[in-house]
């Protein structure tokens, strides 16, 4: 898939029963389908967006973190998480595969 491609990016169910993005790609190109988290954690959405860890929860406390955050957890403020969707439109599938799904 070229970076200028949007993948379609749908909601379903793994084996488990847990919730996944299901990641098709182009029907015309070889790439392949992918399933996906639906959220991630700050940090790893940092790493996605080639920011630090602290830099991205300054910016996510402030509401200035580039993507739509979740607060999550017992304590506002202190865990966040960060819908996958987006960052694969953000900067492409390739690229939050490569973080999430490291080469097996």
């Amino acid at each position: 898939m070229t970076s200028d491609e949007q993948p379609d990016v749908q909601a379903g169910m793994d084996p488990l029963g847990d919730i996944v993005l299901t990641v098709r790609g182009d029907g015309n190109g070889s790439a392949a389908d992918y399933e996906l988290p639906p959220t991630v954690p700050l940090a790893k959405a940092a790493e996605v967006l080639d920011m630090s860890p602290e830099d991205a929860l300054v910016q996510a406390r402030a509401g200035l973190f580039p993507e739509r955050v979740i607060d999550v957890g017992d304590e506002p403020g202190v865990k966040f998480s960060v819908p996958v969707a987006p960052l694969i439109r953000r900067v492409g599938l390739d690229r939050v595969r490569e973080v999430l799904r490291p080469a097996e």
